[in-house]
Order: structure tokens, then sequence, then C-alpha cells
């Protein structure tokens, strides 16, 4: 994922997925409150959990992808 892709997601609420440490899905929902430089970790999404690596994100979620429509 590129800087300028993440940056559309700031100030949203997300289901990120993302590879940890031994190369494991993670998957949490998310407020995504920045995309910045981190020293020593490179670009990484700034969130109310942790500092997610932009390297390692595997997929991104909006609240408003994750709505199914109803059946009327």
């Amino acid at each position: 994922m590129s800087f300028n892709e993440a940056r559309q997601y700031v100030g949203m609420e997300c289901t990120v997925a993302w590879r940890d440490r031994r190369g494991d899905v993670q998957e949490r929902k998310l407020f995504i409150s920045d995309v910045s430089f981190v020293p020593l970790y490179g670009i990484c999404l700034i969130t109310d959990y942790m500092e997610i690596r932009l390297d390692r994100v595997v997929s991104i979620r909006t609240a408003d992808e994750m709505a199914q429509p109803t059946a009327a």
C-alpha cells in the first residue's frame, strides 16, 4: 500500500488486516488517525491501537464497504 492510498482512510474507522512479526495475518477494527513516517519503522498507519507499517498492511475495509444492502 502506498502513502497516498493510505491517506484516504485518515479519520475513518476501518477493519485493517496486516501481517505480524511471524507472518500471521491479524485483523482488527481500528480508527486511523494519521499516516506518518516513524523513525526506524518507516511509513506507518497511526491508529488508536498501534502503529502498523504500510508494507505489512494486507487490506483495509471501511465501514461502508463492510455494510451489506438489506433485502426489501
